[in-house]
């Protein structure tokens, strides 16, 4: 299997697109999430649950990634989540595309721990943009990341299941995948880092002719 990091995947496009590009395509992996099973995921160093995955999905593969966790490596959820598999409760709020525009100095997440791997080094902006919502329970053991400016928890992490799982509503893999914010590869790429070692560079980039588009 190509890549060091899988990427849970249900048809989005974004989802394909990040992990298809060629500035991520050696280090991510496409994982279609109704074949998931221990032995597919052996070699991978991390797993990446992006915005807009099929929960009910998930809920039939609990074991499958809380035995990777139980490994010892690394699982990140990004987005919506549901207690069915995860033992957290995720409930939604407004999502604010227009901050930037109104009050660029005043980001829906007040709070960051930028001495977490992949937050350290990043701007303020680059570490947060809209959300999509908030969690109203974590884990016991859990600690938290980012806060929203009413001290709702945005970003959470545990090690309590055998490896680390950090939970975010945040969606860097699909705002990334259709580059409607263009300053994402600060945050992917320190991602990515703090996952398998490796930190991607250059500039994220869609090939036309992957696509069938033609530039003549």
């Amino acid at each position: 299997m190509n890549g060091k990091i899988g990427l849970i995947f249900n048809g989005v496009w974004s989802q394909y697109a990040l992990a298809t590009a060629p500035k991520y395509r050696d280090i991510y992996c496409l994982l279609y999430v109704h074949e998931l099973s221990d032995l597919e995921l052996d070699e991978l160093d991390a797993l990446v649950i992006p915005f807009q995955s099929h929960q009910a999905a998930l809920c039939q593969q609990q074991q499958v990634l809380y035995n990777f966790l139980k490994s010892g490596r690394k699982v990140v959820v990004f987005g919506d989540s549901t207690p069915e598999w995860m033992d957290a409760d995720w409930e939604d709020r407004p999502t604010n595309n227009y901050w930037w525009v109104e009050d660029p100095e005043n980001p829906p997440i007040s709070h960051t721990d930028f001495n977490h791997p992949v937050f350290q080094g990043l701007k303020p902006r680059h570490a947060c943009w809209h959300i999509h919502g908030v969690y109203t329970r974590i884990p016991d053991e859990a600690t938290v990341i980012q806060r929203n400016e009413t001290g709702e928890n945005i970003t959470w992490q545990t090690n309590q299941y055998g490896g680390t799982l950090l939970a975010s509503t945040l969606d860097p893999i699909v705002e990334h995948g259709i580059q409607q914010i263009r300053h994402l590869d600060h945050f992917v790429d320190s991602l990515t880092h703090w996952l398998c070692g490796i930190r991607p560079t250059g500039s994220f980039k869609l090939p036309a002719e992957s696509y069938g588009v033609s530039l003549g």
